[in-house]
């Protein structure tokens, strides 16, 4: 339950905020340290949970043993008693046989009886009586007194049994308790680095609205900058507009928005062609050696034109996505450098294609 609503957290929060439990606010952490902080966090109350899992499944076994041996041990005091009874009362018989035979004169009174018989058989059937009276009340005493003696160190071993059971109850319980408490320890941490958490959230939140704004503004200045350097009054022209388009279309992946974007930065869409320093020509600026490694005919009238239009954007489209820009992100942000070797070129002809959005 812990793991999973830290995880819930966790989840809500980009990885890049998240810091160590306990650390200053202001203090950076890399994305791999704060990650595999939260991990071993999470790692160490889950084995804590396994262990007070298993502790308090052996504390039920042994108070499930502590309760059959203590059943057993009244079921052998019950049997003890018994056999003590049991043996007791044969005793009780051996001497009353005893003294009966006393006073009516002894065995030898018993054995005058079997000279008094009439016949021989009938002397050795009383003969037989007298010794099986006799020795069986001898037997029962001492069946008797030897049942007593087992029933009493049956329950001699219950006692121990269970001693041992409850010394085994009480040590569990208390492995149980130091566990709860180490539990209770790593609550205080998941509590810490929830408050971390949100607090970092809220840091970045703030950081986040900032850096758009910044970036609208960044934007906003570009497309000013390039208004004023390239002389650019207003949007494109329908006829540039579709030309755009048309040329984006052929490369899957380049929006429109990206060749309107250099199109606007080169040459203000047509509205300022010349020939610039390095010697680049036409509405999208090619060199000339470039155009004729990279020339489209994009008005199908059989001729690539560098100073055409539709042959110099379509010619742009093809350049661009030969280079990466389809796959957009770095891609693009590749195949744009390779336009016009500059950083400061790639900024700006991304945040003027945001502006078209």
């Amino acid at each position: 339950m812990l793991r999973s609503a830290l995880a819930a957290v966790l989840a809500a929060v980009p990885l890049s905020v998240l810091g160590g439990v306990g650390a200053p606010p202001a203090r950076a952490e890399s994305l791999g340290a704060a990650t595999a902080r939260q991990q071993r966090l999470l790692g160490e109350v889950d084995a804590l949970q396994h262990q007070v899992d298993a502790a308090l499944a052996a504390y039920d076994r042994s108070l499930t043993g502590l309760a059959g041996s203590v059943s057993a041990r009244f079921q052998t005091e019950a049997d003890l008693e018994a056999a003590r009874s049991a043996g007791a009362a044969a005793a009780d018989r051996l001497r009353s046989r005893v003294r009966a035979l006393y006073q009516s004169g002894g065995a030898a009174g018993l054995y005058a009886s079997v000279l008094g018989a009439r016949t021989p058989a009938e002397a050795m059937d009383r003969l037989v009586y007298v010794r099986h009276v006799v020795a069986s009340d001898a037997a029962a005493a001492t069946a008797g007194a030897a049942a007593g003696t087992r029933a009493a160190q049956r329950a001699d071993a219950a006692r121990a049994a269970a001693a041992t059971q409850t010394a085994r109850a009480v040590g569990v319980a208390a492995a149980a308790a130091r566990l709860q408490t180490l539990l209770s320890r790593q609550q205080a941490l998941l509590t810490a680095a929830d408050t971390r958490v949100a607090a970092l959230t809220a840091a970045v939140r703030a950081r986040q609205a900032r850096l758009r704004a910044a970036r609208a503004a960044a934007a906003r200045a570009a497309r000013d900058r390039v208004a004023t350097v390239g002389g650019v009054a207003g949007p494109p022209s329908a006829a540039y507009l579709s030309l755009y388009h048309a040329a984006a279309a052929t490369c899957p992946g380049l929006s429109w928005t990206i060749l309107a974007a250099v199109g606007q930065v080169e040459s203000g869409h047509g509205r300022r062609v010349a020939i610039s320093p390095a010697g680049a020509q036409g509405p999208m600026q090619f060199l000339p050696s470039t155009f004729a490694a990279y020339a489209v005919d994009g008005n199908g009238d059989g001729v690539a034109d560098i100073g055409d239009p539709a042959d110099a954007i379509f010619t742009a489209a093809h350049y661009l996505c030969a280079n990466g820009a389809g796959g957009g992100g770095a891609g693009l942000s590749a195949a744009l450098w390779h336009y016009n070797h500059a950083d400061w070129y790639v900024a700006l002809v991304l945040a003027v294609a945001a502006g078209y959005h």
